[in-house]
């Protein structure tokens, strides 16, 4: 399995726990106690309690690790935006990634006002504690070898595919911690619609370049060769 599909898997099992959590949440006149519903729902589906497992293992443990592994989040989009000012040839992936460095680093700067309001140092990055965590972080580090390697159209069509699943990473990570450390609710609420905006642009831009660079990838068509015209038949 490579690293790509890795991920990808990876989110597909975060998207389902994400998604009973929300389901189950906003289902009306749901009495039982988080606790009862937990256990029927295990005893529905045998798998349900190892996937909300994993689920739990995505999120670091302890509100310092925690924001660290957001501020180090924060410091990625940061550094990805810059980089995508430098290197995209299209003004509204430049645009895009001006954005990203903007709404991020606001974004880091009020979780550095939290952490400082609870005296928690902020570490640069969340050190990996489980196997998930290490397989999204090699993921990520694989995403930015990558783009500093490409160029134009295929540049664009990398960062943005990247952005659509980063995002969605994160705000399954920032779902699944809003319930683990409801202390942080606040400044996870204003978190996720930002998330969200930031995951559908990339999605739209991505859609727009993504022809763009299968076209540069197509070898060029072969030149026919010059030369007298045929003679007109008699």
């Amino acid at each position: 399995m490579n690293r790509s599909w890795g991920r990808w898997a990876l989110l597909g099992v975060m998207a389902v726990t994400v998604g009973g959590l929300a389901l189950a949440q906003e289902r009306p006149g749901a009495a039982q106690p988080p606790e009862q519903k937990s256990v029927r729902s295990e005893k529905r589906d045998p798998m349900a309690k190892q996937i909300a497992e994993l689920g739990r293992m995505m999120v670091a443990d302890g509100i310092p690790a925690f924001l660290t592994q957001l501020h180090g989040i924060n410091q990625t989009e940061i550094a990805l935006g810059e980089l995508t000012r430098q290197k995209s040839l299209s003004p509204t992936v430049q645009q895009y990634g001006e954005h990203m460095v903007q709404d991020h680093t606001r974004a880091d700067q009020q979780l550095m006002d939290l952490a400082k309001q609870r005296g928690i140092q902020l570490g640069a990055m969340a050190q990996p504690t489980n196997d998930v965590q290490r397989r999204l972080l090699s993921a990520n580090e694989a995403t930015k070898s990558k783009l500093m390697v490409l160029q134009g159209s295929l540049y664009d069509q990398e960062y943005l595919a990247s952005q659509v699943a980063s995002h969605d990473e994160t705000i399954q990570l920032v779902t699944l911690a809003r319930q683990q450390y409801p202390e942080l609710a606040p400044m996870l609420d204003g978190l996720l619609p930002t998330l969200q905006r930031h995951r559908d642009q990339a999605y739209q831009l991505l859609g727009q370049v993504k022809p763009q660079a299968q076209a540069s990838q197509q070898p060029p068509a072969p030149q026919q060769r010059q030369g007298r015209p045929p003679p007109a038949g008699r």
